[in-house]
């Protein structure tokens, strides 16, 4: 006999049906808002998340199924300024693709619908495709009668949309009647309205000049267009059309023709032919769509067009790959939403919504403590990522970031992920404002943020955060490169009170560090041995191994070549009478005041005296050899230059893999002549060196008009 309780849903039940009932509240309200009040107020991309969400919900349990869900319809309702109108073929959306596996998936489905299934160890068979670009752009419906255009709908709904005729009469590209000389009696087209980018970004620079709001995107912009009641307006803006989709009447055929005589194209018999026939009446066909043999040409196809879409006058976000045998079609069908012979495969976003989870705070080697969000992973120009930096107190306040908050992320330089803004418009309600803690998260001590800075520290020296990454910095590649000094060995050293210091880790011995975990003896004999090495280093290694604040690989070599030891580094960062930076210092060419200021601080402090004093004792010399004094590499005299010095006062950025040359080799062949190789480019860099797959450098170079070299051009320029 069962009980009311044993009926009652579990409290992971009651979360997913409150999720679903959230997420079809947020969807609908979205879909109203962009349809209906042409007042959008969600993007795209979080649009896309949030459905997606909630249909991977009522997939896994049918139950959350509802009536009003947007899953159980194509689109949003039409607005109410223009008539509405019923489409003789309805316009489904195409279910998406975001990696190539979820393609293969979708293949492998179509491939069972069509009962080809391969027998086990079989190659899968070879079904033609076409690829085409997915511009984003608005969709349109055309239908011709007897050849002429007399019905211009928006997509709404997929059953019925706006009539916009005299809109899209102005589309320059939108035959008002088919190039045939017998048309079928009906004639239904569909295809992507677009604003191209130059009319795109002149669009803007007109509406700023007269101070109106901008458009957000070209697709914004064209929506808003043909929406315009004064089709005089929509001429003005020169939208384009490409046309992709066509639909003719099951009995037609063309006339026939007299023997050497011209006519009108044969009746489709697969996507590639509509494409041409659509192009034989008159219409514009996007010239980069391709016939493609297989799946792998598709993935080609694809891979190809990541890139080259950025060279396009418009924008896309993936490609269309459809069947291209229209009686295979046929068989194939249609899911409630979605042909099943078709699919959008997207691009890895350049931006991305996700839910924040945490928030975290990280402490650096200089005691920076630094907010960290932590966010459900989502795919993001190639990767997937989860965390991202949000930098200091100020950026965390300028973002008004709250508990739950669903946030946009990207890669900056596509490269490493930053918060770009919060959504929130999706706030849970009564969420907590999130704000950095008082006291440092690894020791306790109260955190301190000096007037006109932007970092909040923690000035204990002795913060077990603090030593941990001063001691992986000293180790690090570019400054003592210790090998078999990990991160996990150094938190075992801290955390068991062995290392209080850097200078500290020259006093262990083998059998010491025999005893830690994953440590045998062989290990332990081989790091002795490579602490032991290190103190051969070159001096601009260990003046960068010091981790002194701004002071880089790039900045310690310079510094290294004008003061070539510790000693003389000292004296000139003494303070000097006037308070100001020590111009010694300054004089270094790329040296500026705030490293100065830096040094000196650095310097002045007892206990960075007590740790080049260890240092010393440990058998560092903390200065330049003879040999380096000698040749004029970094730590020797020279003032900056090399052995010739004739790239003295020229500063380099390099970008992409040169063919013969490593990044390292070709930074200290530009510095043994004088020059500098810093990380970014601005109006000062004198020339970027681009190798292949050269990335955002390269384009902001070439913006900038700072001249590019090739790894030959770089050659040549650093023959004496």
């Amino acid at each position: 006999m069962s009980h009311p309780a044993d009926d009652a849903p579990s409290p992971a039940a009651r979360e997913q049906a409150a999720r679903a009932a959230e997420l079809r509240r947020l969807l609908n309200r979205a879909a109203h808002a962009y349809y209906v009040l042409d007042a959008p107020v969600m993007e795209d991309p979080v649009y896309d998340r949030l459905y997606r969400e909630l249909l991977e919900l009522e997939t896994a349990h049918p139950d959350l199924q509802t009536a009003d869900s947007p899953t159980r319809r194509v689109g949003g309702a039409p607005a109410n300024g223009f008539t509405s109108v019923e489409h003789r073929i309805g316009l489904l959306s195409l279910d998406n693709a975001f990696s190539l596996e979820e393609l293969e998936a979708w293949y492998g489905r179509l491939l069972k619908v069509l009962d080809r299934i391969p027998e086990p160890g079989a190659p899968l068979p070879e079904l033609a495709m076409v690829g085409e670009l997915k511009i984003d752009g608005n969709a349109l419906a055309l239908s011709y009668a007897h050849g002429v255009l007399v019905r211009a709908a928006t997509r709404g709904d997929g059953e019925r949309g706006e009539e916009i005729t005299a809109n899209v009469r102005t589309i320059q590209s939108v035959p008002l009647r088919l190039q045939l000389e017998h048309p079928p009696a009906w004639v239904e087209v569909r295809g992507e309205a677009l604003i191209p980018q130059p009319t795109f970004a002149a669009l803007n620079a007109e509406r700023a000049a007269r101070g109106e709001a901008l458009f957000a995107n070209p697709r914004n912009a064209c929506a808003g267009t043909l929406r315009q009641l004064d089709p005089k307006v929509v001429a003005a803006r020169r939208l384009d059309f490409f046309a992709y989709t066509l639909h003719l009447p099951d009995d037609w055929q063309p006339e026939p023709v007299g023997m050497g005589q011209g006519g009108d194209p044969p009746r489709p018999s697969s996507q590639w032919d509509s494409l041409q026939w659509l192009r034989a009446a008159g219409f514009k066909v996007n010239p980069d769509t391709e016939l493609l043999p297989s799946l792998a040409a598709v993935e080609a196809f694809f891979a190809r067009w990541e890139e080259g879409r950025k060279a396009l006058p418009y924008a896309t976000d993936g490609v269309v790959v459809k069947l291209n045998d229209l009686r295979l079609q046929a068989d194939a069908g249609f899911t409630q939403k979605a042909p099943r012979w078709a699919i959008a495969l997207k691009y890895a976003a350049e931006e991305a919504p996700s839910r924040l989870l945490r928030l975290a705070c990280q402490v650096g080697r200089t005691g920076v403590v630094t907010p960290v969000a932590e966010f459900e992973p989502v795919p993001l120009a190639g990767t997937t990522v989860s965390r991202a930096t949000l930098h200091n107190a100020d950026r965390l306040a300028e973002l008004d970031l709250h508990a739950g908050d669903t946030i946009v992320v990207r890669k900056a330089g596509e490269i490493i992920p930053e918060v770009v803004r919060v959504l929130s418009e999706l706030r849970p309600a009564g969420a907590a404002r999130l704000e950095l803690p008082h006291t440092c998260p690894e020791c306790g001590s109260e955190l301190v943020r000096e007037q006109g800075e932007a970092a909040t520290r923690c000035v204990n020296s002795s913060c077990p955060a603090i030593l941990r990454g001063a001691l992986r910095h000293w180790v690090s590649k570019g400054a003592l490169d210790v090998d078999g000094l990990g991160s996990k060995l150094i938190e075992q050293l801290v955390e068991k009170g062995l290392v209080g210091s850097i200078a500290d880790l020259y006093g262990l011995d083998a059998a010491l560090l025999a005893s830690l975990e994953r440590m045998g003896q062989k290990s332990a004999t081989n790091l002795v041995a490579a602490l032991e090495a290190s103190k051969a280093q070159p001096w601009h290694r260990q003046l960068y191994g010091l981790g002194i604040h701004h002071v880089g690989e790039v900045n310690a070599k310079a510094l290294a070549r004008a003061f070539p030891s510790a000693a003389e580094l000292a004296a000139a960062a003494s303070a000097t009478p006037d308070g100001n930076p020590p111009q010694a210092i300054t004089a270094v060419f790329g040296i500026g005041d705030e490293i100065a200021q830096s040094l000196q601080q650095w310097f002045a402090t007892p206990a960075n005296q007590g740790l080049l004093r260890d240092l010393q004792q440990a058998g560092f010399s903390l200065a330049a050899s003879d040999a380096e004094r000698a040749t004029g590499a970094p730590g020797a005299d020279g003032g900056g230059a090399g052995a010739d010095g004739h790239l003295n006062g020229q500063t380099f950025v390099l970008t992409g893999t040169l063919p013969s040359l490593s990044r390292r080799q070709a930074q200290e062949r530009i510095e043994a002549a004088g020059g500098k190789v810093t990380g970014s480019v601005s109006k000062k860099t004198s020339y970027v060196v681009a190798g292949a797959e050269a990335g955002s450098k390269l384009s902001k170079a070439e913006g900038l008009g700072v001249p590019v070299l090739d790894e030959a051009g770089l050659l040549a320029l650093l023959a004496p």
